[in-house]
């Protein structure tokens, strides 16, 4: 089997948008049953005065805090000469803001420190072989910088290695060194092989020497933390309140800044609860149980998906819409998957097609329901966005859902087939099924045309390098954990299946091809990232595509969250409903 990257054409020549009818269509039912959601309609207790919230956001002690971190991160100034430790505690520093949920606040200032840092050059790395030079920071630096979409050479890395090629002994002694490594290796592109070499060893070696040796307990739950999702691929939010927990025993940590990411991340919770009620009271009007009986329930799983995607209190309204989207492309996939007949499916696509209220009547009675649903929902949108500017996104987004459906239709083609396609066909099929695109663009909607320009929305729907990684990362990582149960609904193959059979190799064979593929991937991300802002949108709009493939970590962590979502509940609670103890 090659191990070359799959190939991501385009998805206009997916079998999906062939729609004629196909002969020997069955009637299809669910086989497998769904849990039921963990959370019931706790969040219609949860509601809170807008202008009130607002307000609190810039209560006097929070804006004290963040103008004492704010000279911080200027005070720490960064200009040719400068020490190598100042410009570690630099580093240090904003990496913690970053780490800690309130970059967002300080973009600006951190930009521009990072450029500076930029500026000087590799000097840093000129010590790195040396036993005893400082790998955390120099290891740190690359990684910032590349997260600042900085394409700073890898190539110092190279003097880890002594001269038969082998890394040096003494790394495996320093653990936060080895660990900052671990990190900075997962920002590589498509043919560094050094930092796949790199990334090869530090996992290995913190394995090794995880838990056993290592003698600090909080030291040892962020070593777990980070082989499990590193930095870089990792929720921002989540990432926020995993750190804000051991930040406290960092020998470099600041009070001031730990103060204030605890209040913010307080604050900022009441905004999602507030979120959370607007939209449990719009799904409680839908009433999914006697309307939707076949299809999931996970409310508090769809807004985490969509919070993931942007968490800030400015986005409040694209939240809102995106989640209702969200919500909706649940039924709707459900309703292809667990509930409709090849006729209904091929009666519903093309509907949606048209997107016509004439179409209803025109549809199955049993798929009258999720169109109707559709199409309040996105008038109520175009409305709603069209009191603020104008309403090109909404258009956008109806055709993504076209293409989304389309590609829903063909796995049920090959359902009723029986037919196993290629991995590549599948592959193509799945950038539409996997639903990324039609997220992002809906995540797009709701933050006004000023952000999300014309331009933007053509990049996000025209499967860039970036889009194209993303659904790929998506839709195998979720077939990946979730292959085995839909085999017991009588699915469609997964990529694993239909690797399994193009290759003729076993399962675990087709796995670990497929997780090269994901790493491949994720490769295409940095690349075309760190390619910014010559080729791309802003990082208000880059960062939702990331923000979306790095979820897929965390849903797919243990196990399917959407199909299971106990598995998500203890963390969920953490940030929605639990504040941060201050």
């Amino acid at each position: 089997m090659s191990s070359s990257s799959l190939p991501l054409p385009s998805a206009a020549n997916s079998p999906a948008t062939q729609t004629q009818a196909t002969a020997g269509t069955v009637d299809h039912v669910s086989s497998a049953s769904l849990p039921r959601t963990v959370w019931g309609n706790g969040f219609l207790d949860h509601r809170f005065d807008y202008a009130s919230l607002q307000a609190n956001h810039k209560q006097p002690k929070h804006e004290v805090l963040k103008q004492e971190v704010r000279k911080m991160v200027i005070d720490y100034d960064v200009k040719s000469g400068d020490s190598e430790s100042h410009i570690a505690d630099k580093l240090r520093l904003i990496d913690a803001v970053q780490r800690l949920g309130v970059g967002y606040h300080f973009e600006k200032e951190i930009g521009e420190v990072l450029e500076r840092v930029d500026d000087l050059g590799d000097d840093l790395f000129s010590n790195i072989g040396d036993k005893g030079s400082d790998l955390y920071h120099a290891a740190l630096r690359f990684r910032l910088l590349r997260q600042q979409g900085f394409p700073v050479s890898p190539d110092g890395f190279r003097k880890l290695k002594g001269s038969e090629g082998k890394f040096k002994e003494w790394l495996a002694k320093d653990e936060k060194g080895l660990l900052s490594l671990y990190e900075a290796a997962h920002m590589a592109f498509n043919g560094e092989d050094i930092l796949d070499e790199v990334l090869s060893f530090a996992t290995k070696t913190l394995e090794s020497i995880f838990p056993n040796k290592i003698t600090n307990p909080s030291f040892q739950k962020q070593i777990d933390f980070a082989l499990r999702v590193p930095a870089w691929k990792c929720v921002p939010r989540s990432l926020a309140r995993h750190s804000i927990d051991f930040y406290s025993t960092d020998s470099f940590h600041h009070e001031k800044l730990l103060a204030f990411a605890k209040l913010d991340f307080n604050i900022v919770q009441k905004f999602h609860q507030q979120e959370l009620y607007e939209v449990s009271n719009w799904w409680r009007s839908i009433d999914v149980a006697t309307k939707f009986p076949y299809a999931r329930d996970r409310l508090m799983e769809s807004y985490y998906c969509v919070n993931s995607m942007y968490f800030e209190p400015k986005y409040r309204s694209g939240r809102i819409i995106a989640t209702k989207i969200f919500l909706m492309l649940a039924i709707l996939d459900d309703t292809y998957d667990n509930f409709a007949t090849y006729e209904e499916a091929h009666a519903l696509t093309e509907a949606i097609e048209r997107m016509d209220v004439r179409a209803l009547q025109e549809l199955p009675d049993r798929m009258r329901n999720v169109y109707s649903v559709i199409l309040n929902l996105y008038d109520e949108i175009e409305k709603e966005t069209g009191k603020i500017g104008p309403t090109f996104g909404v258009q956008y987004a109806k055709a993504e859902l076209k293409k989304l459906s389309q590609a829903y239709l063909g796995e049920i083609r090959w359902r009723n087939e029986g037919r196993v396609p290629t991995l590549r066909e599948y592959i193509i099929n799945g950038v539409a099924s996997s639903g990324v695109s039609k997220l992002c663009t809906s995540c797009f909607v709701g933050m006004g045309a000023e952000i999300a320009t014309k331009k933007a929305f053509e990049w996000v729907t025209n499967e860039s390098k970036m889009m194209n990684a993303g659904c790929l990362i998506a839709r195998v990582q979720n077939d990946i954990f979730s292959h085995e149960f839909e085999q017991k609904r009588n699915h469609v193959a997964s990529a694993v299946e239909c690797c399994m059979k193009e290759y003729r190799v076993s399962e675990k064979e087709a796995v670990e091809f497929l997780w090269k593929e994901i790493s491949n991937a994720w490769k295409d991300i940095v690349e075309e990232y760190c390619q910014k802002p010559t080729l791309l949108p802003s990082t208000d709009l880059t960062d939702r595509l990331l923000n979306l493939t790095r979820l897929i970590n965390i849903f797919y962590d243990d196990g399917d969250c959407l199909i299971n979502s106990h598995l998500l509940k203890d963390h969920l609670t953490s940030l929605f409903i639990d504040p941060v103890p201050l």
